[in-house]
């Protein structure tokens, strides 16, 4: 295969798994968040959470696959790594814009009187989404350092290892 049809597959795997990753969370935490406080109804095929639970699951785990295939079919690994951690902190930076865009529309519908306790009550149950937001950024940024870290050193290393050229010679006069 070619390299720039290497680099353009693995642009594209990588560019699919960075758009999963907040589908993925928001999936999560809907399965996660209503097993934990609500009855189970799994069983049941009018259950409307069953989607969620399958996307939770799987959303995160082909998000996953596909990063690791497009770091894998890269010619550059290191910038693959690097757009795959850049791409995840995107992710996880819209993924927090999100919820902060759905706390100010729901809010912005309310009577001023009840906003407070419908701001606690959405806080409460978006305080997971708001924290796994600021993690997916945390990481994918400190990868994205990391990586381009390891690209300064290496290019430091290469050039200290290269051998040096012994200084030309210098005619010099015999004088008789």
């Amino acid at each position: 295969m070619r390299p720039p049809l290497r680099n353009a597959v693995s642009a594209a795997l990588i560019a699919l798994a960075c758009l999963l990753v907040p589908f993925g969370v928001l999936a999560a935490w809907a399965t996660y968040g209503r097993n934990a406080e609500l009855p189970r109804l799994r069983h049941q095929l009018t259950d409307p959470y069953v989607p969620f639970e399958v996307a939770g699951f799987w959303l995160p785990v082909t998000a996953l696959v596909l990063a690791a295939a497009g770091i894998t079919v890269a010619v550059c690994r290191r910038s693959a790594v690097t757009a795959t951690s850049l791409g995840t902190a995107l992710g996880g930076a819209f993924l927090g814009l999100s919820v902060a865009l759905g706390r100010h529309l729901t809010l912005s519908d309310l009577h001023r009187a009840r906003r407070p306790a419908a701001g606690a009550i959405y806080d409460a149950l978006t305080a997971t989404l708001r924290t796994v937001s600021w993690l997916l950024v945390a990481l994918g940024l400190t990868a994205a350092c990391a990586t381009w870290l390891t690209a300064v050193y290496a290019r430091r290393r290469r050039a200290s290892a290269a051998p040096v050229p012994d200084p030309a010679v210098r005619p010099t006069r015999a004088r008789a």
